[in-house]
């Protein structure tokens, strides 16, 4: 272990900034070119074909709404969660926009390509007023298209204040209640993003050899380097309605801003970019619709104080040693670790231009980009509930939640957690990064 954590450190000394050198020096591949461009072409297509918004006046007594939208591919993993959730939610309160992208089809003929929803199964959260939203054309990694449908469909409510991004295999930590109180009525003008820390190198493979060395997290923004206003977030956000609004009107411009970067950024990775568009673009919207409006500061972090940008991260997801020496850290010892990487006899990837780490086995079993939770303790539960999240995702469908010895079903573990959170002093231990740089500060 020691040895191999030697011979790790001498080649990032020694080699990083040669390899940096010679990657800049070499033209993209066709392959990474080919990705880019495809990607590219379907989240232009999906943002222009989300319809201007419109809605009525509202009333001066009305009740503002916190609307979810959900980003599927047919149904929601954990539907009997959900339920529970809307179950206590006053009518009113809410709105559910639902995204499928499974029901998409090439040549939908009808506007919207709404011909796809004939004989799909019944839509999720139906019984709670779910509204399906016609289904745009998505692929991994081109969600924009998706997003802009979504936030065209919320918009036409004008009482729909706080739009909050959200995946099929997310689940909510918090009673709808407290969801509510914190978004709708405490901070009913301003979005929440969960922004990534800048990448230490430019190359994919030497940041990801460093993260490993040094045990730090491993999702990096790569972009900032290029255009300090293309700057990398988890794509899970909350956005006001002034800047829902802002964000379709700059989405085709933000595309092309971000697409820049996104070229420049990672080079080292060849048939593959780095990052999606859902993790930058929106937030590259906001401060291109800031500056398009003549009232841009310059400076990139007093633009966003002033367009009401908070940096909150309220949907939990664990990436590799991102949680280091807190208690949310999830990660196996380091010789267990390293242990995986020699069974792998994928020492190689320090030296080895061809292999791809990033489609690998060893990826897969290291299991942290991110994180996928198939059992976890109910002690383990209840510190995400007693944080600032008010949700989490990428639990697989038959997690199990064990507590003394036994397993119980997730929907059953968190509503008993909601009952008993302390919401006072979770509402106080928000964090400003998925990572420890982001750890909550007393107050």
């Amino acid at each position: 272990v020691a040895a191999g954590r030697g011979a790790a450190k001498r080649f990032l000394v020694l080699h990083a900034k040669e390899a940096e050198r010679r990657v800049l020096a070499v033209e993209s591949s066709e392959e990474r070119n080919a990705y880019i461009d495809s990607k590219h072409i379907i989240d232009l297509q999906g943002i222009r074909r989300a319809d201007k918004p419109y809605s009525l006046a509202l009333w001066p007594s009305y009740t503002p709404q916190v609307s979810f939208l959900f980003l599927t591919m047919d149904e929601l993993d954990f539907p009997e969660v959900w339920d529970r959730f809307f179950a206590d939610a006053p009518p009113g309160r809410f709105s559910i926009y639902i995204h499928r992208a499974a029901l998409w089809r090439e040549g939908g003929r009808q506007p919207g390509n709404r011909s796809a929803l004939r004989g799909a199964r019944p839509l999720p959260l139906l019984r709670w007023g779910a509204v399906e939203v016609p289904p745009v054309k998505t692929s991994w990694c081109a969600l924009m298209g998706a997003e802009a449908a979504l936030i065209s469909a919320a918009l036409q409510d004008a009482r729909n204040q706080q739009l909050v991004f959200l995946s099929q295999n997310t689940v909510p930590l918090k009673g709808f209640d407290y969801v509510y109180q914190q978004l709708a009525v405490n901070s009913p003008v301003t979005s929440k993003f969960c922004l990534a820390q800048p990448a230490y190198y430019k190359l994919a493979y030497t940041e990801t050899i460093r993260n490993e060395l040094q045990r730090t997290c491993v999702f990096r923004d790569f972009y900032r380097s290029y255009n300090p206003r293309t700057l990398k977030h988890h794509q899970w956000i909350v956005l006001a309605r002034s800047h829902a609004e802002a964000l379709l009107r700059s989405a085709e411009k933000a595309l092309h801003v971000w697409r820049e970067s996104w070229k420049a950024a990672a080079p080292d990775l060849q048939n593959r970019a780095e990052g999606c568009s859902d993790e930058a673009v929106p937030i590259t919207a906001l401060l291109h619709d800031l500056q398009e409006r003549g009232r841009s500061t310059g400076n990139t972090w007093a633009d966003l104080t002033r367009i009401g940008v908070e940096q909150q991260c309220l949907t939990f997801v664990l990436w590799r040693h991102c949680f280091g020496d807190t208690e949310l850290e999830q990660g196996a010892p380091i010789a267990k670790e390293l242990e995986i990487v020699r069974r792998h006899g994928e020492f190689r990837m320090l030296t080895d231009q061809g292999f791809d780490f990033f489609e690998s086995e060893l990826k897969r079993k290291l299991n942290g980009y991110p994180s996928v939770f198939k059992r976890l303790p109910m002690e383990y539960l209840s510190k995400l509930v007693g944080q600032g999240f008010m949700f989490a995702r990428k639990f697989v469908r038959d997690v199990e939640v064990v507590v003394d010895g036994r397993s119980v079903s997730l929907d059953v573990a968190l509503a008993a957690l909601w009952q008993s959170v302390d919401e006072e002093a979770a509402s106080q231990r928000i964090w400003s990064r998925l990572s420890t740089e982001g750890v909550p500060t007393p107050i």
